[in-house]
């Protein structure tokens, strides 16, 4: 087994196993996106999902109504049963927020909320942002990365408000979002408000879904080895490879990219790729 493959197996393995199958039929929601068109095509996730999919296929997770938290003065919301949505339990003004946990490097490229919205005169508006924190200098920072809502006029029932991130947004648990030089630690967060105007259960909510996909860090502008020049096949990834700690090549200044790979240098470095550890 040469080194190049075991890098594609680290890389992209089991992608034609764990990548989903084809996305069922598009429907059309009812929601009002940011660009302001009257109606949105919303395509719902595949039926079945690998769990845990690594490569660099799509992936969806879902962050279902428990995980939101009620802010601003929301009362606890009420499930509908059988139905697994989630409203304010009165007439009144609601917010629910959740954090999103994705790894670092996902890039997020488009995100949708599940939602009901029978209120003549109220609505969902949904926000996609994130939240520069201020340990230790600067001040705290918000910025919005997309958001939409459903008609205040209509009642488009059960529905969607999809919000396409162009380009899309990359995690990062520490970054510099207000560009004042400091980076800080960061949340990406979801946000849904709405006033009810026509009785307690013409608004509710599921939850909603993250499409997101792995990505490799961008190449250096110099060679960590010197069999592995800048440019070269593989260049981009074997230095993600050494940056991560996953190889530290065949010696110092080396990666021996046509090198056979033993097993146990195989099973090295996917522990170390994996993070593989218990405790007894």
């Amino acid at each position: 087994m040469k080194r190049r493959f075991l890098l594609s197996a680290l890389l992209f393995g089991g992608a034609a196993l764990l990548a989903p199958p084809p996305a069922a039929a598009q429907y059309t929601s009812g929601a009002t996106p940011t660009n302001g068109s009257s109606t949105e095509v919303v395509t719902p996730p595949p039926g079945q999902q690998a769990p845990d999919g690594f490569g660099p296929e799509g992936n969806y997770t879902a962050f279902q109504a428990a995980r939101w938290i009620p802010w601003q003065g929301t009362p606890t919301p009420s499930a509908y049963v059988g139905t697994g949505y989630v409203g304010p339990s009165y007439a009144t003004p609601a917010a629910y927020w959740t954090q999103l946990d994705l790894p670092n490097g996902a890039s997020i490229d488009y995100v949708y909320a599940v939602v009901y919205d029978n209120d003549t005169n109220g609505d969902w508006d949904f926000d996609f942002a994130g939240y520069e924190g201020a340990p230790f200098a600067g001040s705290p920072h918000y910025v919005s990365f997309g958001s939409g809502s459903t008609s205040l006029s209509g009642t488009p029932g059960y529905t969607a408000i999809r919000l396409t991130l162009d380009p899309p947004v990359v995690v990062h648990e520490w970054a510099d979002l207000n560009n004042d030089g400091t980076p800080n630690i960061v949340s990406y967060n979801l946000s849904l408000k709405g006033t009810q105007t026509s009785g307690y259960d013409t608004l509710r909510f599921w939850g909603a879904a993250v499409h997101w996909t792995r990505t490799i860090s961008p190449p250096p502008a110099t060679a960590t080895f010197v069999d592995v020049p800048v440019g070269s096949f593989g260049f981009q990834h074997i230095e993600a490879l050494a940056a991560s700690g996953i190889t530290a090549g065949c010696d110092a200044t080396h990666f021996c990219p046509n090198t056979p790979v033993t097993r146990a240098q195989m099973a090295i470095s996917l522990a170390k790729a994996l993070g593989l550890e218990w405790t007894e």
